[in-house]
């Protein structure tokens, strides 16, 4: 790992571990760690991530796994690409949205959408509850790792050093890690080039949970070139989605948006 990071398995990763926890900020880990997912293959880091908290959530997939089992795994999430296109790509975080809307609530917001104080007020709330989580889609390359977007859950947050707990789903590659909040939402600004926008996070709960995730849908912003105030729900459709239909024949299908 970078330098800048903190292995979980550390001795400085179980302490951060261990605060988190007495100051009530990793109530959702021990869902998250009971179902934790090692991607399938190099290129699934989205499914497996989505996979994790569902199962986390207690999700029925309405379909047997293997034998008579109901459970998620990374190959069954199917995606509007090819099988090859899959393993030699992964997901968009569109498609990812469309996906995880399929089978959850989800709240979907872009690096640009949300400032640091949205962002961390997301975490805190989330890592505070075993009811939501959050997945970021995020640039390694920002953090000094090698390779460039991922997708991984949050597992805890500790308040003191203002990092917080990536469960990694690339299990081989990387250790689960403690990384700074400021360097994590620096991470979901890059613009992915497949798609020409940046980066950034998911609040994924129980369709059926019964939280108002209105709560955290995306403030206000002020755009840097202007400084007018924009509300994002009154953008217009295709700039920075929030919902998008999936597998039907509407144009901003999970197909076709960016």
């Amino acid at each position: 790992l970078p330098a800048d990071l903190v292995s979980f398995t550390s001795a400085a990763g179980r302490k951060l571990f261990k605060e988190s926890l007495n100051e009530g900020y990793a109530e959702g880990y021990f869902n998250l760690a009971g179902n934790f997912t090692v991607q399938s293959e190099p290129a699934y880091c989205g499914p497996s991530s989505l996979a994790m908290v569902l199962n986390a959530l207690e999700v029925d997939p309405g379909r047997t796994w293997k034998g008579v089992w109901r459970w998620y795994s990374d190959e069954l999430l199917e995606s509007c690409r090819t099988e090859s296109d899959l393993k030699a790509n992964g997901i968009t975080f569109d498609q990812f949205m469309c996906l995880a809307s399929s089978h959850a609530r989800v709240v979907a917001k872009r690096g640009a959408q949300a400032t640091r104080e949205e962002f961390l007020r997301d975490l805190m709330y989330v890592t505070q509850r075993d009811d939501v989580f959050m997945v970021l889609s995020f640039s390694r390359r920002v953090l000094g790792q090698t390779g460039d977007g991922h997708f991984s859950p949050i597992g805890a947050y500790h308040p003191e050093s203002r990092m917080a707990l990536v469960l990694d789903s690339a299990r081989y590659k990387y250790p689960s890690w403690f990384g700074d909040v400021d360097m994590l939402y620096d991470s979901l600004q890059p613009v992915d080039k497949e798609t020409g926008l940046p980066r950034g996070y998911f609040l994924v709960s129980r369709m059926d949970s019964g939280l108002d995730l209105n709560l955290l849908e995306p403030l206000a912003l002020s755009r840097p070139e202007d400084g007018a105030t924009v509300d994002l729900s009154e953008r217009p459709s295709g700039a920075f989605p929030i919902k998008i239909s999936c597998g039907g024949k509407k144009p901003n299908s999970c197909c076709s948006a960016k």
